[in-house]
């Protein structure tokens, strides 16, 4: 059975062919997404995908999934994991509804940045890191909570990795792909630099690539 995991990033499967944009360990295959799928017609059993489709424009993830049905095999399997706008809307709604509540007060700082920030932000972790990291200092447990049961993701431990993540780690993880994108990036960083710093913020979006979301969905859609 052929399986194909696109977009995933550092978290690939061993016996599935896992590709993505940049590759940093040899299970990973580089390949620009943006052009088609490097496979012959009907050559997988199953395709999966999480959390990448957003971060197309809708064009993109259109012409994207139509490659996904190119290279499946018919009566193949298709799983693709998206944020759910409605959900997030709906929870939005909800706590609107309830304003007036000194605890949906609360949850409405974490929902409008969850419903908005990935669109817009201009700057790495945007004000979701701003904001999980102000709930941590200020031992805001309610908080803590509301955003882990949103996210799923366990913010105490995401950002004591971020902040514990020495140099001598980094090395001993280091290899030629690695090296090779980080000189990339160090170059970009480089000419960006070369723009005076008053017109920088502005002109240019500081985020990492598959950071910003450039579409949303919901069951319709």
């Amino acid at each position: 059975m052929k399986k194909l995991n696109f977009g995933c990033g550092h978290r690939f499967s061993l016996g599935w062919i896992n590709i993505d944009f940049n590759s940093e360990h040899p299970e990973v295959i580089a390949h620009n997404l943006l052009q088609p799928l490097p496979y012959p017609k009907d050559y997988f059993d199953v395709i999966y995908s999480s959390h990448v489709l957003e971060h197309f424009s809708k064009d993109t993830g259109e012409m994207l999934v139509k490659e996904c049905y190119r290279v499946l095999k018919p009566q193949g399997i298709l799983r693709i994991v998206v944020p759910d706008l409605e959900r997030t809307c709906r929870e939005y709604l909800r706590i609107i509804d309830s304003i007036e509540n000194q605890e949906a007060r609360k949850e409405y700082e974490w929902i409008i940045i969850e419903l908005i920030d990935q669109l817009v932000r201009t700057e790495h972790g945007g004000l979701m890191k701003t904001y999980w990291r102000q709930v941590l200092e200020s031992n805001d447990e309610a908080s803590i909570n509301y955003v882990e049961s949103r996210t799923g993701v366990n913010i105490k431990e995401e950002i004591a990795t971020n902040n514990t993540n020495s140099l001598l780690q980094k090395v001993f993880t280091i290899n030629q792909n690695k090296l090779r994108n980080k000189f990339k990036y160090l170059y970009i960083d480089m000419v960006k630099r070369l723009i005076p710093r008053y017109v920088r913020k502005s002109m240019l979006d500081e985020t990492s690539l598959g950071e910003k979301h450039k579409w949303m969905y919901d069951s319709y859609s």
